[in-house]
């Protein structure tokens, strides 16, 4: 087994297995696993630049990252970005020279501000590492009709080429509640209200439908909207069990519906049709490739070229943009500090200045590597804070009560700041505004964001973006 192939075989480890929370993943995306024969450094060396073109199509979102000219000037000396690595004992073996050798597993851990620099100095993108997590439903069709496809030996290729780009994926159970709620049919008509229903429960930040069957049965029909009789149109029965396909006679689908026939072989070549439920427009791919193992490394190629496009840092000569934010639902002491780590944390926020923190809500001047689209596709990814669509926090819970004079008024919540809870946030903002004068070489940041494709009527002073804080 080469190097190659042995980086491939462990990038499984990459993606743990975690529980499904509905607010992206966290991927180590700078983390990759090898095989290796034994603990001496050139053999880490090799490892190293083995698996650090990986590693940059992983963090990068790019394909062909590893084919830039500074990331190429770069492989030879990969493990000068290291920053530590680890060996375990394995059962797995490498084959080299014809010889079976026997395997430790080597995990490699790369220095991520030494990788993102390189990012930068290249003009490649940066995908952080928070990704959506992928929910993939899929049904195939052969001679005997419509089947869902569970998570079996057979899908090795698509987690595998998951693990590569740094896309974290689920699998519908399948079980009685599943078979319930979404039929083969559903899948093949592509029903979104009923996948979108059935996906419910397993918590995915987006969903892929994959319909597949070999070339010799025909096109894969085009989905159609719901009212217009998907069943009838795909030449679905529109009974419960499973249509025939219209490759086989009708004396050749009675033989095989009871048993006294084997269905003939399923061959390839193979067509895939892939849709993609993220935001408002569902995203459709098709594909052709000889074995099965191709359509689903394809589809998550296109699945992670999309999510690369919506959430990656991409550099721009325009430089870093300023974007204010209001914070709602800011309520004590811990919330403050909690939201004030989680913007801080973003990866592409440069710099976060808290401006003021007072009843009305915790109020931010963040400096960023993105626009503001950007920043609320990643606020949205993270579902810690929820946007508003006005400028009133009434409509997340908050209420605006009259204090003695009827002109004017306190913001309160249903857990209103008590008087400590307001001094230690006062107290908060004071070392907050401290520490930044103390800042040196740092330039004074302009109200207004200059960048001209940020929106003049957001994200300034005057109207910042409003969002509340989830607990």
């Amino acid at each position: 087994m080469t190097h190659s192939l042995a980086v491939r075989c462990l990038l499984l480890l990459i993606l743990p297995l975690a529980p499904w929370v509905n607010a992206g993943q966290k991927v180590d995306v700078y983390r990759a696993d090898v095989l290796v024969k034994n603990q001496g450094e050139s053999e880490r060396n090799t490892a190293a630049r083995a698996s650090f073109g990986e590693l940059m199509v992983r963090v990068s979102g790019q394909r062909n990252a590893v084919e830039h000219p500074i990331i190429q000037q770069a492989l030879p000396k990969a493990q000068n970005y290291l920053f530590g690595f680890t060996y375990k004992s394995t059962a797995e073996k490498i084959t080299e020279d014809g010889k079976s050798l026997p395997a430790l597993a080597l995990q490699l851990n790369y220095e991520p501000q030494a990788i993102e620099q390189l990012l930068r100095e290249a003009q490649l993108p940066l995908w952080p590492a928070t990704r959506p997590k992928l929910l993939v439903w899929l049904v195939y069709k052969d001679a005997t009709g419509l089947h869902q496809v569970p998570q079996v030996v057979d899908l090795q290729a698509m987690n595998r080429q998951a693990a590569y780009r740094g896309l974290p994926l689920a699998f519908p159970k399948l079980d009685l509640e599943d078979s319930l709620s979404l039929t083969a049919e559903d899948l093949w008509a592509v029903d979104g209200e009923k996948i979108k229903a059935a996906s419910l429960r397993y918590k995915a930040d987006a969903i892929l439908v994959g319909r597949y069957a070999p070339t010799s049965l025909g096109p894969i029909p085009v989905p159609v909207a719901k009212d217009q009789g998907a069943a009838t149109s795909t030449g679905l029965a529109t009974s419960s069990e499973p249509s025939l396909s219209v490759g086989a006679s009708s004396s050749e689908a009675s033989a095989i519906a009871d048993g006294t026939m084997v269905p003939p072989p399923v061959l390839g070549p193979w067509l895939g049709d892939w849709q993609l439920l993220h935001g408002d427009y569902p995203q459709t791919f098709t594909d052709e490739t000889p074995e099965v193992a191709g359509l689903f490394a394809s589809a998550i190629d296109r699945a992670a070229d999309y999510f690369a496009n919506q959430y990656a840092i991409i550099p721009t000569n325009q430089g870093p943009q300023t974007i204010v934010l209001r914070v709602g639902n800011i309520t004590s002491f811990g919330a403050f500090k909690q939201a004030q780590r989680y913007l801080d944390d973003l990866a592409m926020v440069q710099r976060m200045e808290v401006v003021s923190v007072n009843a009305d809500g915790l109020l931010v001047r963040l400096t960023t590597e993105g626009d503001i689209k950007l920043l609320m596709s990643t606020l949205a990814l993270g579902r810690r804070l929820a946007p508003l669509q006005s400028d009133s926090l009434s409509t997340a819970g908050v209420q605006v009560v009259a204090a003695g004079d009827p002109a004017s008024s306190v913001v309160q919540s249903d857990s209103a700041i008590d008087a400590d809870a307001m001094a230690e946030l006062d107290q908060a903002l004071a070392n907050e505004q401290a520490a930044n004068a103390q800042l040196d070489g740092v330039a004074a940041i302009e109200a207004t964001p200059a960048a001209p494709f940020v929106p003049a009527h957001a994200g300034t002073l005057d109207d910042p973006l409003i969002y509340v804080w989830q607990k």
